[in-house]
């Protein structure tokens, strides 16, 4: 199944570009050189530090002045996001904004927030994904392109009053790009060490007085990646293809239609494994994501509507490359196991703007989502797969008041929302071992939060919110067995699992003036009947690991934000999280929380001089502890890894008013990391990009 990849570039990228460079043509308007403009105000070719945008939406799920959002809520820009060396989403996030990440090679990545591990799998996870305030239709990060961003916003803490299930942590919310006047366009070209290739464009704008389009595409490519150590690791290259299309229609002057649909392809994606295992625990994967949504937005009178429908697909077939567990002779690859996810759902939602500083926000989401597993033997013929067929419906109505007094001085919000969930295991082909069936939950999460200027450029805030999340499937049913060193591994669901719930209070304090921006942020979650893994047998001859609802979990922290603009063009900004506890509380004994930081620290320089402009940024990632499934004396325990600090540079050099070159350089020390222990991160890698503006 998995074939190396070619170093010239392939019939579908060269496809790409000609539709990048054929639309303009096709719309019979002149493009024009400046680029597309963001609600901030940003230059998308110019690097240069820019403020925050004015208006955020993930906050209240209706554009807020950012002033008037007691939350915290990172945005990224769009010229960040075209500034940060990145090979995938995950990147931009982990290297501007306060997440803390899981990332493997071979396009697999999730994130956490506050406490609340990362996560990549599963319909159900502690950190919501949104693309436009919808769901993003996928469960794993990498799958989502950042060509067409206009920006992403990132909200610390619950927000399950306003999103229902997942938000315990907080939500990462895509904002694409909606361009209208004239076309403009963007294409770039880049190539880097490691048989690095990437061909990205975009286009957009209006092609009559009620028809407009945004369209990205994106071709990415590299060879077996070279590690910190100075080692290559075999088996890690990949070949993956991005789209977006949008399209915008204008069907009276206060009432818009609006089509989006997004593909995410790759084929033959390497992955390696666990380092520990050389070169016995290879595989590969097919990878394919579409999504489309449909969304009617209108004003009647003080009356902001919209009506949503969406619809999506991900899908996943993988392979075995090579594994210490089969005999001599075996025959690789063959097909192994597979997966496939479907989304598909409405929201309704009215925004009143009742008073001229009040708005009441309510809504109704109605979702439904199913997973699918599939295995086979090594003929290719299909088996019992691990775990049951599941699907999960929710039906949420929500409402959210918005106040300011004096001025904008105080701003006070409150909100509630209740859900009703489903969860089902269905009947599954060839899995014989469970009786299917159903569970309901229902669950109501209030919120409220405050914010005070109080005088000398202070401004004092508090929010509190309760948020849940609903067992996967795999965790209530289902069982996966191996062997490993003639002991048997079983893995085995619960039935008996309540949902997650936790309750998060955060107070904070900021201070800005002409050339400062500082907040600092203490927050307190605290979490029942949180799930873990536990081990309930452990004998020389068999391990028993099933699901639990642990008595409590704690989390409590501190979060930094300093931006210092020092002269016109430059700026230094200080980021972070100081983690005082991540701990959960199993039986009677509390457990660290696994792949959560002590501490993450961002300190980034940026500045523009003449056609200069670059960035240097400074990650620092504290000692993590995760479990041990490699070294057989430590084997399912908890250990403790060492911190690890990373650079990047990035600095582009403007030809022309169309033309540009940047040089971008991720991991700028060659220092041998991981994301995920086991799972080394690439080396130095140089990127050389072509750019031109239209």
């Amino acid at each position: 199944m998995h074939r190396k990849t070619p170093v010239s570039f392939p019939r579908p990228a060269r496809l790409s570009l000609l539709v990048l460079l054929a639309l303009p043509a096709l719309a019979h308007q002149p493009l024009h050189a400046q680029a597309h403009a963001v609600a901030s105000g940003e230059n998308a070719p110019e690097a240069a530090p820019a403020l925050l945008p004015a208006v955020v939406v993930t906050g209240s799920r209706a554009p807020t002045p950012l002033a008037h959002v007691p939350q915290r809520i990172d945005v990224v820009g769009e010229s960040a996001i075209e500034a940060t060396p990145q090979r995938e989403l995950v990147d931009v996030l982990k290297k501007n904004a306060s997440v803390d990440v899981i990332q493997y090679p071979g396009q697999l990545a999730g994130v956490g927030i506050r406490g609340f591990g990362p996560q990549f799998s599963g319909l159900n996870q502690r950190t919501l994904l949104l693309v436009d305030g919808l769901p993003a239709m996928t469960d794993n990060l990498s799958t989502l392109g950042t060509g067409d961003l206009e920006r992403i916003e990132v909200l610390k803490g619950p927000a399950s009053a306003l999103y229902g299930s997942q938000a315990m942590g907080g939500v990462v919310n895509l904002i694409t790009r909606r361009s209208t006047g004239p076309l403009n366009a963007n294409l770039s070209a880049a190539v880097g060490n490691s048989k690095a290739r990437e061909l990205k464009g975009r286009v957009g704008g209006s092609v009559s007085e009620s028809l407009s389009f945004d369209y990205s595409g994106q071709w990415q490519a590299e060879g077996d990646m070279r590690m910190g150590n100075g080692e290559k690791r075999p088996h890690s290259d990949y070949n993956i293809q991005k789209h977006a299309l949008r399209l915008g229609l204008q069907l009276a002057p206060q009432w818009a239609l609006d089509w989006r649909s997004s593909l995410y392809r790759g084929k033959d994606i390497a992955t390696p494994g666990d380092i520990a295992y050389g070169l016995q625990n290879q595989g590969s994967k097919d990878l394919d994501r579409w999504g489309t949504r449909l969304q009617l937005k209108g004003q009647i009178d003080a009356h902001s509507v919209s009506a949503s429908a969406y619809t999506g697909r991900q899908k996943a077939e993988n392979a075995t490359v090579s594994s210490r567990f089969d005999p001599p002779g075996t025959v690789y690859p063959y097909r192994s196991y597979g997966g496939t996810l479907r989304w598909s759902g409405v929201q309704l939602q009215d925004a009143w703007q009742w008073g001229q500083d009040a708005r009441l926000v309510l809504g109704l989401d109605a979702d439904r989502a199913q997973s699918t597993s599939r295995r086979y033997d090594k003929s290719g013929r299909q088996m019992a797969p691990y775990s049951a067929n599941s699907r999960r419906q929710n039906t949420g109505l929500y409402v959210q008041q918005n106040w300011a007094f004096n001025q904008g001085a105080t701003v006070l919000n409150l909100g509630a929302r209740h859900d009703r969930i489903r969860v089902q295991t269905l009947e599954t082909p060839l899995l014989n071992s469970f009786t299917a069936g159903k569970a309901h939950f229902s669950k109501t999460s209030p919120s409220a939060g405050v914010q005070q200027r109080l005088g000398g450029g202070f401004t004092a805030h508090a929010t509190y919110g309760e948020g849940f999340m609903t067992p996967d499937a795999f965790q209530l049913t289902g069982e996966a067995v191996n062997v490993s060193g003639g002991r048997t591994l079983i893995t085995r669901g619960n039935a008996a699992l309540r949902p997650e719930s936790s309750r998060t209070w955060d107070v904070g304090l900021g201070w800005e003036n002409r050339a400062w921006q500082v907040d600092l942020t203490y927050f307190d979650t605290r979490v029942r009947d949180k799930i873990v893994s536990v081990k309930t047998v452990d004998t020389p001859a068999q391990s028993l690991t099933t699901y639990v609802n642990a008595n409590r979990a704690h989390m409590q922290g501190v979060e930094l934000m300093a931006l210092w603009r020092f002269t016109p063009g430059w700026s230094l900004g200080l980021s972070g999280t100081r983690m005082l506890k991540s701990r959960d509380l199993v039986g009677n004994r509390w457990v660290d929380a696994n792949n959560v930081p002590r501490q993450t620290w961002r300190l980034i320089l940026e500045g523009q001089h003449g056609p200069w402009s670059g960035r240097l940024a400074l990650r620092h990632v504290g000692s993590r502890k995760d479990l041990d499934w490699v070294n057989p004396a430590t084997y399912g325990q908890q250990q403790s890894y060492a911190p690890y600090s990373v650079a990047d540079l990035s600095l582009r050099y403007q030809l022309t008013g169309q033309h540009a070159l940047q040089l971008s350089v991720d991991n700028l020390t060659d220092k041998f990391y991981w994301e995920k222990f086991g799972f080394p991160q690439p080396g130095r890698q140089f990127k050389l990009t072509y750019i031109w503006d239209l």
